[in-house]
Parts: structure tokens; C-alpha cells; sequence
């Protein structure tokens, strides 16, 4: 159930107060397991056994999480791959760039 903790099985429809909050590899957690599991430091997520820290995790923005995950992959992309058309000779060579660009967010995507 995408709206239940995986850990301490609550559920955000009988605990409407639940805050769910979203590991780096894609995972919900509520806020007291978060709290629980990463106070002492890094520490396995329970799922996958990434280790991750309690300040990696964010509020969910979108509800469908492959799209939570498109746009963080693609906001990290841009942050490396933020050149303008004007850095560029030729619209043509712009537009390889921004190609060049989107294959690299798509092979980010497949990885992460």
C-alpha cells in the first residue's frame, strides 16, 4: 500500500497525521521510523539496504514516485549540464547538447 510506513505498517488513512517522506532510493518512511532508524547516523534503508542519512529523506511532491524520481534525476542532470543556446555556435549544435543531455538523465534514470 503506497500510503503505509513499510516498516511500522501505519496507515496514513487511520493516522491521518502520518508524515510519509521519500529515501534517495525511492522509499516511504514515516517521520518516527525515520526519527528511530537514522538518529545514531547512516544506517541501511530496511528495504534495499542503501545506506542513507535522515537528512537525505524529502517530503513527496508528486504523487506517482517514478515521476518523483524523473524530476530529481533530471534537476541533478541540470546542475552539471546547464550550458544556454548562446554557449553554443549553431542552434544545431545546441540541440546535439540538449540530446546529449537527455540520454544522460534517461541513463541516470535506468542506474539510480
Amino acid at each position: 500500500m503506497d500510503a503505509q510506513c513499510p516498516v511500522c505498517k501505519s496507515d496514513k488513512y487511520l493516522t491521518p497525521n502520518l508524515k510519509l517522506l521519500v529515501s534517495p532510493c525511492f522509499h516511504k518512511m514515516c517521520e518516527s521510523c525515520i526519527d528511530r532508524l537514522f538518529s545514531a547516523g547512516p544506517a541501511p534503508c530496511p528495504i534495499c539496504q542503501q545506506v542513507l542519512r535522515k537528512n537525505q529523506f524529502m517530503s513527496q511532491i508528486f504523487e506517482d514516485l517514478a515521476v518523483e524520481k524523473e524530476v530529481r534525476i533530471r534537476k541533478r542532470a541540470a546542475r552539471v549540464f546547464n550550458k544556454r543556446a548562446e554557449d553554443f555556435p549553431s542552434l544545431r549544435a545546441y540541440n546535439d547538447y540538449l540530446e546529449m543531455v537527455e540520454d544522460i538523465s534517461m541513463l541516470l534514470g535506468c542506474w539510480s
